[in-house]
């Protein structure tokens, strides 16, 4: 593996961070979790900019855990960029190889190689504070690629850029790393800006990897309610209990909408632990208005639902539903989801719709995630 994280643990206080992984040559990881979980302590570590107590990293076949920053071959963007404000975005790209004494004839070609390629060369004579949000990010790139890293940390480097430039930020960070064949794990609250630029996604909580996968992969299983909910994949319903199998070997879910079914893919152990139903929204079909309910078989699992709010964006449309249970003799219960619609629709506010979850896509799941060992 071009780099091994082996069981290193950073302590901050009272509170621990440790993980295990690795990463091919060209890979771009996300560390993916809610605030204060552990995502920046572990990137820094592996910067060296925090003391590991345990374990090793290995980058490009050399240990390095114990080398300092500036011998272990990092490139590091910060959150808040850390662009030297009295230097101009020229001499801020070659800090580190002045640094390092290269012939300034070699800057002047690194420097304007990647001015090129982040599309800033008309900016080399300004001062940071004369760039916008978009151009510092770029500067900031730009300055922790110069010298040539072998492997690329980002910290957040997005999360002040407002919405429409943060998904161009986003792509364009990217197409940069996977052009070059850089290796690079960036960290982030955003489930979507992880899905986007990400090859691999690695989930944390409270210093813990609890899942580790591509976005795919993950929808189709989260491992947990929680982190279901956390990326907002899909549905996620409260078990109430467990009550078999059907005839065709689904299982039999009490939830407060009544009977569901799901997947009979589980042990019997698993399912009678298990505390949630999840559906990814790509389980989730509309049934036309002009449609009545099916019998039999047909009418597991389907869901009538009143909008509240419908958010359309490209040809997807995003609901806000209120519900309630529909199948016969169960209780009448209500609460609220969002889930995706598929292709825009005319949905009115206050309308009723009618949903189906695809049996053989929900899943029983535990609420809690549990630590992955050996991710």
């Amino acid at each position: 593996m071009y780099l091994s994280v082996e069981n290193i643990r950073v302590r901050r206080g009272c509170f621990e961070a440790h993980a295990t992984f690795s990463l091919e040559k060209g890979t771009i990881l996300a560390l993916l979790g809610p605030s204060g979980c552990g995502k920046t302590t572990l990137l820094r570590a592996l910067a060296g900019l925090e003391h590991i107590v345990q374990g090793s990293i290995a980058l490009d076949g050399r240990r390095i855990e114990n080398l300092p920053p500036e011998h272990r071959s990092i490139g590091f963007v910060f959150q808040d960029l850390a662009l030297f404000e009295q230097l101009s975005v020229r001499e801020n790209i070659a800090y580190s190889l002045n640094i390092r004494r290269l012939p300034a004839q070699a800057v002047q070609s690194v420097v304007q190689n990647l001015a090129e390629r982040m599309r800033i060369l008309h900016l080399l004579d300004r001062l940071p504070a004369m760039l916008s949000g978009g151009e510092r990010q770029r500067v900031a790139f730009a300055r922790a690629l110069a010298s040539d890293p072998k492997l690329v940390l980002l910290d957040e480097p997005l999360s002040a850029l407002d919405a429409p430039l943060r998904r161009e930020m986003r792509r364009f960070l990217r197409l940069q790393l996977i052009s070059q064949g850089l290796t690079a794990v960036h960290v982030t609250h955003d489930a979507e800006e992880a899905a986007e630029l990400a090859d691999i996604i690695a989930i944390m909580r409270d210093g813990s990897i609890v899942r580790k996968g591509s976005y795919t992969e993950i929808v189709a299983n989260p491992g947990s309610g929680w982190l279901a909910e956390f990326m907002d994949t899909g549905v996620v319903l409260p078990v109430e209990r467990i009550e078999g199998r059907s005839g065709n070997g689904l299982r039999r879910v009490r939830t407060p909408l009544g009977m569901l079914y799901a997947s009979g893919d589980h042990d019997e152990a698993t399912a009678a632990a298990s505390q949630c139903l999840y559906c990814p929204h790509e389980g989730i079909t509309i049934i036309p208005s002009k449609e009545t309910f099916a019998t039999g078989d047909a009418a597991m699992n389907h869901i009538r639902g009143r909008l509240v709010q419908a958010v359309t964006s490209g040809n997807r449309t995003r609901a806000l539903c209120t519900w309630q249970a529909t199948l016969p003799g169960s209780a009448i219960s209500a609460g609220s989801f969002e889930v995706s619609l598929g292709e825009s629709t005319d949905l009115k506010t206050g309308s009723t719709i009618d949903f189906r979850l695809d049996p053989a896509r929900c899943l029983l799941l535990p609420g809690e995630p549990v630590p992955a060992i050996g991710t």
